[in-house]
């Protein structure tokens, strides 16, 4: 069995009541303590390591659990790589230093296989439109918000396998089931994103634990099976 991605898992020991851990973190300490490109996600001369390509990591925090998901270019790399047992960091806010500890790692295979339609959901954010496409939305009457959104999904369903090495040979069918739309979040000074939480269903065999819209590489959109 081929596999093209590898979940690794950390849980913490120490969080504090009412502390929260963010992506941004894990994905910070692995920048600052291992200087290979693919924690980078850049080279040395400040080209992408990933255009066109998707990240090769996906750094999730899903109820109080860290989980780094290595999809294609990155499987080989995470099965070599020596995952610390006990990772130590600074929570974003106060400071307060934690440990997690190394729980799991497991191969799995993303196929993106057409089946019967099945449920999924988000269980972080989906972002699911760019800046441009977030200004039109708003403009929009309710049902015609709601299909654009369902067309986005299966968009970025494609580009999900497309990112995991699969070429996907039949037409991706949605059905949007629930959507509700969140607080803007700030992506980086100057730059909010309006977020969405989705329940659909789709006719393609989606992986749990991988990210579909955008910015997956911080731990958005994440979807699971769902009933």
């Amino acid at each position: 069995m081929d596999h093209n991605l590898y979940l690794i898992h950390y849980s913490p020991k120490n969080l504090p009541c009412g502390s929260r851990i963010f992506p941004s973190s894990i994905r910070q300490y692995f920048a600052n303590n291992y200087p290979h490109p693919l924690f980078h996600n850049h080279y040395p001369d400040g080209r992408s390591i990933y255009r066109n390509r998707g990240a090769p990591f996906q750094f999730k925090v899903i109820n109080d659990e860290v989980c780094i998901l290595a999809i294609n270019q990155g499987v080989d790399f995470a099965r070599s790589f020596q995952w610390p047992n006990i990772m130590r960091i600074s929570l974003a806010r106060n400071r307060t230093a934690i440990e997690l500890e190394l729980k799991s790692k497991t191969e799995k295979e993303a196929t993106f296989r057409e089946v019967d339609m099945r449920c999924y959901r988000s269980i972080s954010p989906y972002i699911a439109l760019n800046q441009h496409k977030q200004k039109a939305y708003l403009s929009l009457p309710a049902y015609e918000r709601r299909k654009l959104i369902e067309k986005g999904i299966a968009d970025h369903v494609l580009t999900a396998a497309k990112w995991s090495g699969i070429t996907v040979n039949h037409w991706i069918a949605t059905n949007l089931i629930q959507v509700r739309t969140r607080i803007p979040i700030r992506i980086k000074h100057g730059l909010f994103f309006v977020p969405f939480e989705v329940v659909f269903e789709c006719n393609t065999e989606i992986p749990d634990y991988i990210g579909i819209g955008k910015f997956v590489s911080r731990g958005y959109g994440t979807v699971v099976k769902y009933g």
